[in-house]
């Protein structure tokens, strides 16, 4: 019964922040297919490409995907072995999925840490892109709270599947 509750209680307040976050990488995408078609069509009739749009273009998909990634999650739109797993026990599925979300979110964890490390290197080197000189670290620090928020999202599933462990019991 605390389980259930903890779950609630972090959904109510993860699953509304995701689905801003998701909205901002749908505004994202719809910038980065304009940026697109903007650079083509400079460098196909103007011969003037837009400075720096290839740099744009891979922060803009790194923002993209790490914005998705929880709401995908909470859409159980990730890749999942059903096949196999859907002819167990109510309870062994509820096992299986608490093993599986336990492990991911201990790699969450591991990839959201070593993205914050990572950006506080890039800051202290004061890490520029090539051509346009952005600084590196704040669009790794946006891929880091992505993956956090990812984290959350698996422990709520953790947290449900094992609240399906314990009503199957008997």
């Amino acid at each position: 019964m605390v389980i259930a509750k903890i779950a609630n209680f972090l959904e109510k307040i993860i699953y509304p922040l995701i689905k801003v976050v998701h909205k901002i990488g749908l505004i994202i995408l719809l910038l980065m297919m304009f940026l697109t078609i903007v650079d083509v069509a400079g460098r196909k009739f103007f011969s003037a490409p837009i400075t720096g749009s290839y740099e744009l273009t891979e922060f803009m998909l790194a923002l993209l995907i790490f914005s998705s990634v929880a709401y995908t999650q909470i859409q159980k739109g990730h890749i999942a072995m059903e096949a196999l797993v859907s002819r167990f026990s109510p309870r062994t599925q509820g096992i299986v999925d608490s093993i599986v979300y336990f492990v991911s979110m201990i790699l969450a964890l591991l990839l959201t840490w070593q993205l914050f490390a990572h950006a506080k290197r890039l800051r202290l080197g004061d890490n520029v892109t090539g051509v346009l000189h952005l600084p590196i670290h704040p669009f790794v620090i946006a891929t880091a709270i992505g993956t956090l928020f990812y984290f959350f999202v698996l422990l709520v599933d953790f947290f449900k599947s094992l609240q399906r462990v314990i009503q199957n019991e008997s």
